[in-house]
């Protein structure tokens, strides 16, 4: 078996898959790495550029514990996230609150 840790593209807050194929196919004059693996007993080919390719190994100790240090990383990163997009929230309600109070305030006076 084999465990490949792949960058995701287009989600920065996922930024990273893994995933355990049985086999792969690379060769030096591709740009790509060919996974297979059986699905509904057919086999099923998936291609990944090999820059996106993060780790590719046999080893499951490594994989483990390159994953465990990635996923606290995203773990430390995703809750700092999550306190300013609150903290945004907030400044965004409160401007929209003093707003409409000054409007409110402009349509009083005329």
């Amino acid at each position: 078996m084999y465990y490949v840790i792949q960058r995701h593209h287009g989600n920065p807050k996922k930024h990273y898959i893994a995933y355990t194929v049985p086999k792969y196919i690379s060769s030096t004059t591709s740009q790509n790495v060919i996974f297979e693996f059986r699905q509904d007993g057919a086999v099923k080919r998936k291609w990944a550029p090999k820059s996106d390719i993060v780790l590719l190994t046999d080893d499951r100790a490594l994989f483990e514990s390159i994953l465990t240090k990635l996923e606290n990383l995203k773990k430390n990163h995703l809750e700092r996230i999550d306190e300013a997009e609150m903290q945004l929230n907030r400044e965004i309600s409160e401007m929209l609150s003093a707003m409409q109070s000054e409007f409110d305030n402009i349509k009083e006076s005329n």
